[in-house]
């Protein structure tokens, strides 16, 4: 037997994530496939003796050096695990040497494939750490991942069929009866009349062939195994059944071939997941239905989100003694992605609680009655179908006599086509709609997916989904409301409906357009309050900072993950606010970050109260937070209200002389009903006006000589002339991402601007020329760049541009009411930045005087703005490693905050920096209090802090080690080290480690 733990631990595994294949336990039903193979002497997959997971996720696979014989067995190793598409690194395990190559399908040697740490013998330690966090040569490519080459070739394979004439769902229907036929001959599970080789790659070569082999699945299966059009065997070409006939092709005698192709002969479909035809299924939408798919929000869930969002909800069913039993909801199915997985989870729960594995008896019974999956679209609940039909065989202990696998049919009781062709009220809204009956209330302990996030479908019968979410959140308000659904949006519904499918305590897990988390306009402020009024949101997992990564691909829309109990929140409740963080080699390879410990707890009354608090504290930190509270206490007017106070509004109600500029004449220009009949506006009252540039502005007082005259006969849209009139502050809404600040302008003459510009001409206010220039400066300081990127529902949300709104609502020192030697600076900074040398800084630290702010809050925001703008070299410098000079003032900081308690309490107290690897993902700092600590007791406590810290994917960790010291450990990403931070982990440590600063042990 192999004493893994003694081989690994000297590598820096850590007990807890580590995994021994050759036993059996709930624990280990992911691996199936795996644990089957080690039982099975012919298989060199026998070999993988334990699996290294990291954040519950396979990181690593593992087998015994004395087993490998050659580099070609290493070679099939790494293409047969590369079917599962989990873990990226197998690793080949030796006393005192652990060989690391990478898993996936390619033409590499192991030689190639092998991981390489090009660092000192003694970092060994760190090399676990360092695989899970940093994943070198792990990132995913469309060429080597399994998902993307079994959804090529079988989108491959429905698209020749649809070509060669057939409809779309016998298209589906026969590739995936053909699959499921390859699924079961991949896995020795066809009868014998069918078992050998060369008769189970005819199954599909003629109709005879296949309507034998469709037979007999109906027969075996008696299921809804993707039904057919009566007589079609009789219709289809001999090219047909040469399409169906490769899916039924593999390697002779299981071989795998040195070089790769995407093939349907080089897969082996006794290791691939189920879960990859969900995807599958958002290729051929997107390929035939793009529309549909549009309307519908027909995009796969990546398999790793399905995973977070059920697993964490089992736990809680966990706590309640409910899991065995739990019944679970799909409301938008799809093609069952979360159905699997919970399906996985309910026969693991069921198996903890019997003592013994569920047989094939006990997992239909876990299918019939405790999976539910409702959706639109009748292709999705085949795949859907397809699919628990293969997990179930997959989980199944004894899966043969193939016979006694027989199905039930699962519509109608286990997937529900909630769509009707019938002209009825709501039958377009499906799940939503009244075709989803009483039957449903109050049946689940899970409602789970990934509703649909289209907005303005314009669906008939909305009226009816106003009508309901009313209904509920008046049921559980005890008054009457109508919360908003902006813009039609189907993803929030969804949650509401929830809260009747599921049971007073049970559990909702969805996941979400991110809009719910930031958007500020459009209803989004009373909508998200009235939803986190109505339900107990326990965790939120914002994905913002991950979208257009591998975490979520195909997708660019912002997202996020809900989690919550079905009940009323109590008085003080809140929800840990988690937000993984950009880290491009974990993300390349499908990773994010789930740091618990460091999550934002958020009260529901708190977020009540400042609607764009977890903006703040999502591009910002608890510092940026009480800053912006500091300023709002103070209660000067927004730009808005001082300026339509003091300037005026327009007919339109907008404000006066302020809004965007002017936009070209475009092929949706539209003609004016009592207009010229000609597309677009008139330009002829902007005709010889300069036109700005952003060159212009870079000379603060725009220089009208040098400027084009405007010369378009026709623009887009008629703009009111007083935008043009002089003094103007012109804004650029996008700010460039190399200077830290927003860029501005003021011109004193009329001049034309288009709409990446916008205008404030605060013509006929007294003072305007002073006004202007006092406006340029304030937007044009880091504290208005700050203010908008921490409240603004779109910047740094989905958008890189700020928008007129975000600038309009920044707290302004009102002009009409600053004494005049303030006004007096406003001439001297304002001309010093252009021709006496004066520098930017000088109008932060006055601006910042005038909203009353000092040295350490300049401090918070230019960390803010350093980190965590949305600009690609603001994300790499987050992520970078800290230099030197930054570690020391970090360390001086933090001991300088910390040095009025020391005193208080008459000790000593010292901070430095614990002498860091270079492999290692994290740094580390010892604070000693009273006497020293030995070293190699601090050197051994830091060795197990770095344990714990990885094992829990945290950002930071602290331990008290007993002897005087406390040990801190961060990743080493920049982000992490600044001086705001410094002064947020002297708080935390004044609050949650005073024992330590008092000298007291705890009892």
């Amino acid at each position: 037997m192999t004493d893994w733990l003694a081989r690994l631990e000297p590598f820096g595994a850590d007990q807890q994530a580590l995994h021994l294949l050759d036993t059996d336990g709930p624990e280990l039903l992911p691996y199936a496939t795996l644990t089957n193979a080690r039982r099975d002497s012919c298989s060199i997959l026998g070999t993988v003796g334990a699996v290294y997971e990291w954040q519950d996720a396979p990181l690593i696979f593992l087998v015994d050096a004395d087993q490998i014989e050659d580099a070609a067995q290493i070679h099939q190793l790494r293409r047969l695990l590369a079917m599962r598409g989990d873990a990226p690194y197998l690793g080949i395990v030796a006393p005192g040497r652990l060989d690391v190559y990478t898993i996936a399908l390619d033409h590499k040697t192991p030689v190639q494939a092998r991981v390489t740490v090009d660092s000192p013998s003694e970092t060994i330690k760190d090399l676990f750490p360092h695989l899970a966090n940093r994943r070198p040569s792990a990132t995913r490519s469309r060429q080597g991942w399994i998902s993307n080459v079994v959804l090529n070739l079988l989108t491959e394979a429905i698209d020749r069929l649809i070509a060669l004439g057939l409809d779309h769902g016998d298209a589906i229907s026969l590739v995936g009866r053909a699959l499921f036929a390859r699924f079961l001959g991949d896995r020795d599970l066809l009868p014998m009349a069918l078992k050998a080789p060369e008769a189970a790659a005819t199954l599909f070569d003629n109709a005879d062939n296949a309507q034998a082999t469709c037979a007999w699945l109906d027969e075996t299966f008696n299921g809804d195994l993707l039904p057919l059009s009566e007589d079609i065997f009789e219709t289809l070409s001999p090219d047909t059944y040469h399409v169906l006939g490769n899916i039924m092709m593999r390697a002779p005698g299981g071989q795998l071939f040195l070089g790769w192709a995407e093939r349907w002969d080089r897969l082996d479909f006794a290791h691939i997941p189920v879960g990859v035809l969900s995807q599958a299924y958002e290729l051929y939408l997107r390929s035939h239905a793009p529309e549909k798919q549009r309307k519908e929000g027909g995009f796969y869930t990546p398999r790793p989100i399905a995973d977070l969002l059920v697993r964490a909800s089992f736990r809680a069913l966990e706590r309640d003694n409910s899991s065995a039993t739990a019944r679970v909801l799909d409301p938008a199915a799809g093609a069952g992605v979360f159905l699997l997985t919970a399906f996985r989870e309910l026969v693991a729960a069921r198996w903890r609680a019997d003592g013994k594995r569920p047989d094939t008896p006990r997992l239909r019974e876990i299918l019939y009655d405790q999976i539910t999956g409702f959706d639109i679209n009748e292709e999705a609940l085949r795949f859907a179908a397809l699919a628990l039909y293969l997990i179930s065989i997959e989980l199944d202990p004894q899966p043969q006599p193939v016979d006694k696998l027989r199905f039930n049919d699962l519509r109608g009781t286990v997937l529900h086509l909630v769509a009707s062709e019938e002209e009825e009220p709501g039958a377009g809204l499906g799940s939503l709609g009244p075709l989803v009956g009483e039957e449903h209330r109050g049946r689940y302990d899970l409602v789970v997916g990934n509703p649909p996030w289209s907005t303005g479908t314009k669906l008939a019968d909305w009226s009816l989904v106003l009508a309901a979410v009313s209904r509920i959140a008046s049921e559980r308000s005890g008054g009457n409301i109508a919360p908003p659904l902006p813009n039609e949006g189907l993803d929030l519904p969804f949650v509401w409906r929830a809260m009747e499918w599921a049971k007073l305590g049970g559990q909702l897990a969805f996941a979400l357009h991110a809009r719910l988390l930031f958007q500020q306009g459009d209803g989004m402020v009373d909508a998200r309050r009235t939803l986190f009024q109505a339900l107990d949101i326990t965790s939120v997992i914002n994905g913002v900072e991950l979208r257009q990564t591998k975490v979520w691909p195909e997708i660019s829309a912002p997202f996020c993950l809900l989690i919550a109990t079905n009940r009323v929140p109590e008085t003080g409740a809140g929800f840990r606010l988690i937000s993984p963080r950009l880290e491009t080699a974990l993300n390349a390879s499908g990773t994010m970050r789930i740091d618990a410990h460091s999550a934002e707890i958020v009260a529901t009354k708190q977020m009540v109260e400042t609607p764009d608090i977890l903006k703040i504290l999502f591009r910002g930190t608890r510092s940026d937070l009480g800053l912006i509270e500091r300023i709002r206490g103070k209660e000067f007017p927004t730009l808005e209200t001082f300026w339509r106070e003091a300037v005026g509004i327009s007919s339109r109600g907008r404000m006066a002389g302020s809004g965007q500029g002017y936009q070209q004449l475009r092929p949706s220009s539209r003609t004016r009903k009592n207009g010229d009949g000609l597309p677009g506006a008139d330009a002829a009252y902007l005709h010889g006006l300069p036109d700005v540039t952003v060159d212009s502005l870079d000379s603060l007082l725009i220089d009208v000589e040098r400027l084009q005259p405007f010369r378009h006969t026709r623009i887009h849209d008629p703009r009111d002339p007083r935008l043009f009139e002089a003094p103007l502050a012109i804004i650029h809404k996008s700010p460039p991402a190399d200077r830290g600040r927003i860029r501005v302008g003021v011109s004193d003459c009329r001049v034309a601007y288009n709409e990446n510009f916008y205008g404030y001409s605060p013509d006929g206010l007294e003072h305007a020329n002073v006004f202007a220039r006092y406006l340029a400066l304030v937007l044009g300081s880091k504290f208005a760049l700050w203010f908008t990127l921490i409240t603004s529902g779109e910047f740094g949300f989905e958008r890189e541009v700020i928008e007129k709104t975000a600038l309009d609502c920044i707290p302004l020192p009102n002009f009409r009411e600053l004494p005049s030697d303030r006004r007096g600076e406003i001439h001297q900074l304002f001309d010093g930045l252009r021709v006496s040398g004066m520098s930017w800084d000088d109008v932060d630290r006055w601006v910042a005087e005038l909203y009353g702010l000092g040295a350490s809050d300049l401090q918070i925001i230019s960390d803010t703005l350093t980190y965590n703008l949305p600009f690609a070299d603001t994300k790499i410098a987050a992520q970078a490693p800290p230099q030197a000079k930054v570690i020391e003032n970090f360390c001086s900081l933090l001991q300088d905050e910390l040095a009025p308690w020391a005193k208080r309490f008459n000790r000593p107290l010292t901070v430095r920096m614990v002498a860091t690897r270079p492999t290692s993902p994290w740094m580390s700092l010892v604070l000693q209090a009273g006497t020293d600590s030995p070293a190699s007791r601090v050197q051994q406590d830091w060795e197990a802090l770095l344990s714990v810290a990885d094992a829990a994917t945290a950002t930071e960790m602290i331990i008290e080690d007993g002897s005087e010291a406390l040990l801190v450990s961060r990743l080493a990403q920049s982000r992490y080290w600044s001086e705001t931070q410094a002064r947020l982990m002297a708080q935390h440590i004044i609050w949650s480690h005073l024992d330590f600063l008092k000298g007291r042990r705890r009892g």
